[in-house]
């Protein structure tokens, strides 16, 4: 704990950090502090015990709030104290409330997570549907570490531990977030391990399984048949093929672009690299979609009964198909890294693979086992001739006569797609 004596000068020439926050406390008084963030920002803070908890008071900002001034207020915060009051809980309800959970992830969204991650919708979801039943009015700062655990601990005794820790590692985002901009005191994470210790997954799927599940996506059908085709067809996300929209898709050299995210007032968020993604389309991609059937909706796979939303379910029809194929240990995310080492064993160039999978700069390698470095520029033309191969090199290993001839493909459907 870095202490000093508080000077006007000594206060004025403190260097903010390269990143986070930097916290001084004064040797004269106890507890009062001045916290300086990386953007230069400096305010004055007072920390405090009240009912056996340790809690934090913002006094205000310098040089707005002088160092006499913020010295005198944290004396009478002290006395507050001393009475057995809690300075923090008035000042919250002079202001409009204290900091509530919900609060801290709504800006986390807003400010963060929106304009930086092609993946927040996901994080959202996941916000609303387990974190906020729990914890919605809580004062983000009065979530404990055991709060934190039972929340992991909950998901993990349904066997879930991998959902488990992708619900760690987003409430770890949360906190951290909101203590670099300063908007709790710490985070409730530190010390808290993983339910599962995950060792990054290199599957790839052998030809032979991709025909099986090839035949067993024909016999499920509408929707997920087609879209797991896409899927590997593509080698794009599953989030990107279901949210798919024919509107983005031009018809002229048959281009997929990939909108960029948005926020909920519908102002647009650049992507990670701060462009669309633009994606052509092979034609066995184009023959996937020109015998889709058509709904009144946005979306080329809507969710049942909802035109205003893309298909949802898709881990359920995973493990269906893959138990028609015969299939063991497939997850759908096997698909993009199969296409990925696929298309490099076809010969596309590294750094063309990267664009085709929509690799941002911050992600400096291909999936594993595909080494290689991110481009600059687009390379459609690049891109294109990467997806024609692989589409190629699928319909051969398809077709009769191929790696997998005459195996569940005669196998009738499950149900015919819909007349919608």
């Amino acid at each position: 704990m870095a202490r000093m004596t508080f000077t006007e000068s000594a206060v004025a020439a403190v260097a903010p950090p390269a990143a986070g926050r930097l916290d001084l406390w004064d040797a004269e008084l106890p507890g009062f502090g001045l916290r300086v963030a990386s953007t230069g920002r400096r305010s004055w803070q007072l920390m405090y015990r009240h009912g056996g908890r340790k809690r934090r008071l913002q006094l205000g900002g310098y040089p707005a709030l002088p160092l006499p001034l913020a010295r005198e207020a944290a004396l009478d915060a002290l006395e507050a104290v001393a009475a057995g009051r809690d300075p923090a809980a008035e000042r919250a309800a002079l202001t409009g409330g204290t900091l509530t959970f919900e609060r801290l992830a709504e800006a986390y969204l807003a400010r963060y997570a929106k304009p930086r991650k092609a993946s927040w919708q996901a994080e959202q979801r996941m916000i609303e549907r387990d974190l906020l039943p729990a914890w919605r009015r809580r004062p983000a700062e009065g979530i404990t570490r055991r709060d934190v655990i039972e929340q992991v601990e909950r998901v993990a005794q349904r066997g879930h531990l991998h959902a488990a820790n992708r619900r760690l590692a987003l409430i770890r985002k949360i906190f951290a977030w909101g203590l670099e901009v300063d908007m709790v005191p710490a985070t409730p994470v530190v010390g808290v391990k993983p339910a599962l210790r995950e060792v990054p997954r290199e599957r790839l799927l052998s030809e032979e399984e991709l025909t099986r599940l090839w035949h067993a996506w024909e016999r499920i059908g509408w929707p997920f048949g087609p879209l797991f085709k896409l899927l590997l067809v593509t080698a794009q996300r599953r989030g990107a093929v279901a949210e798919l929209r024919l509107r983005d898709i031009a018809l002229t050299g048959q281009v997929w672009t990939l909108p960029p995210a948005r926020s909920l007032d519908g102002r647009p968020h650049a992507r990670p690299r701060g462009l669309p993604h633009a994606l052509p389309l092979s034609a066995f991609a184009v023959e996937i979609l020109a015998v889709l059937p058509r709904a009144d909706s946005p979306f080329v796979f809507p969710a049942r009964g909802r035109s205003d939303r893309s298909v949802s379910g898709f881990f359920k029809a995973a493990r269906r198909a893959a138990a028609l194929a015969g299939v063991e240990d497939f997850r759908l995310q096997d698909l993009r890294r199969t296409a990925a080492a696929g298309m490099a064993r076809l010969g596309t160039p590294p750094h063309v693979l990267a664009a085709v999978l929509d690799l941002a700069a911050a992600t400096p390698s291909l999936p594993r086992g595909v080494p290689g470095a991110v481009p600059a520029g687009d390379l459609l033309e690049d891109k294109r001739r990467a997806l024609e191969a692989w589409g190629e090199h699928l319909r051969e290993l398809l077709a009769p006569g191929g790696a997998a001839a005459g195996r569940a493909g005669d196998a009738p459907r499950e149900a015919p797609p819909p007349q919608r």
